[in-house]
């Protein structure tokens, strides 16, 4: 017995003379983590008791700080999360780590969240980075492609062909839209798209409707959800230039279009852009559901799935007859206006009322017309659209659908 504990010391001192007594030789031999893992573990702790202590300024510490588009999603995420889910009831649990590439460890986490005392529960990877100033998190691991100045990334291999689609669409949807508005990226464009809905909203806002399929606001990348099925393969195009479009607007505008402005020029462009793409087929003179009123004033990611499709055709609507009314150079114009006001870091819907006036304003110092007064115009231009759409009296073909 003696002779085999000194046979053990002897293998044990052989080992550290081989392999040096470094730390993370000597915490195995004592059977606890690598110290990079201890130090992920202590920095998931510090992100479950930022949101429940509501620190904004130490969550966004815990991020890469060269990922400057995903420390913007994370500040959205975030003052979202403050309004969603209930105080101190939030949680994060690891599951494994394992590593991904050098100075770089994939973790498997739970999060658990409770709203007005319902259960919501989601297991998602995170990439958590090495950096000079200690580990960081570095968001979803993601696959990429990369074409001039577009780079698609995508959570799974099986959506490689919408990931080639999506950077195809992307190029040509920028050579486009210099054509037409005169526009370039401030920085090379980043699209996301996920394979799971619920990977998709994790990256945006909880409280994101799930009728949902993209997302972009000032300062992020472009996020959308993978389509499910091949027929469905087109909706990527129609997704990537629709959230361009939304980059484009923000960035003529310091991000201080009105909303309804946002989606308008967004449907309008998804239609008009490129061939092939999102035919819209609408009412032709149909009555608008919503004065130009109480449009601006709607809220779009608090409506059910057939409300918020009747609030894009009404946008585009509005859109379309602007830019038919008075061109591009007008509708450019509007934007360069709107551009001198100073830019708020606040999402969309927290500063409505503020987009709204500034918007307004805009509109009468360019189109030389108030809101009230374009809005008759727009609805003499819909009653001679439904004039022209009825039949004459000597038209007598069958309607096949009576």
């Amino acid at each position: 017995m003696i002779r085999k504990g000194r046979l053990l010391i002897l293998m044990l001192l052989l080992m550290i003379s081989t392999f040096g007594a470094s730390p993370f030789f000597l915490q195995r031999v004592h059977g606890s983590e690598p110290e990079a893992q201890v130090q992920i573990r202590h920095l998931i702790q510090e992100k479950q008791d930022a949101v429940n202590q509501r620190d904004r300024e130490r969550f966004l510490h815990l991020l890469h700080p060269d990922m400057k588009t995903y420390i913007q999603e994370q500040k959205r995420w975030f003052d979202d999360a403050m309004q969603w889910i209930d105080p101190g009831s939030y949680r994060l649990r690891v599951i494994s780590m394992i590593p991904w590439a050098e100075h770089q460890i994939r973790v498997w986490m739970e999060q658990c969240y409770t709203r007005k005392g319902k259960r919501f529960t989601l297991k998602y990877p995170i990439l958590f980075q090495e950096t000079a100033t200690g580990w960081r998190d570095a968001g979803f691991p993601l696959h990429h492609l990369t074409r001039g100045d577009v780079t698609v990334r995508y959570t799974d291999t099986g959506l490689a062909e919408q990931a080639a689609i999506a950077l195809e669409t992307g190029h040509k949807a920028i050579q486009e839209l210099k054509r037409e508005m005169d526009w370039t990226p401030e920085s090379p464009v980043e699209v996301k798209i996920y394979h799971r809905p619920d990977w998709f909203r994790q990256s945006v806002k909880l409280s994101l409707p799930r009728w949902a399929g993209g997302w972009h606001e000032a300062g992020e990348s472009i996020k959308l959800i993978g389509a499910r099925g091949s027929e469905e393969r087109q909706l990527i195009s129609s997704g990537v230039v629709h959230e361009m479009t939304h980059m484009m607007v923000s960035e003529m505008t310091g991000d201080n279009a009105a909303y309804w402005l946002q989606e308008g020029a967004a449907e309008y462009f998804q239609s008009h852009l490129l061939p092939g793409l999102h035919n819209r087929e609408e009412p032709s003179g149909k009555r608008p559901r919503w004065s130009w009123s109480q449009l601006k004033k709607a809220n779009l990611e608090q409506m059910g799935e057939k409300e918020a499709a009747a609030y894009y055709t009404q946008c585009y609507q509005l859109f379309r007859f602007l830019m038919e009314a008075y061109g591009e150079e007008k509708v450019k114009r509007l934007f360069s206006v709107l551009q001198l006001s100073p830019e708020e870091d606040r999402d969309t819907v927290g500063k409505l009322s503020l987009t709204n006036r500034r918007t307004e304003a805009a509109l009468k110092k360019v189109m030389g017309k108030s809101l009230k007064e374009l809005e008759q115009d727009w609805l003499r231009e819909l009653g001679k659209e439904k004039r022209k759409d009825l039949p004459h009296p000597s038209d007598q073909k069958m309607d096949p659908f009576t």
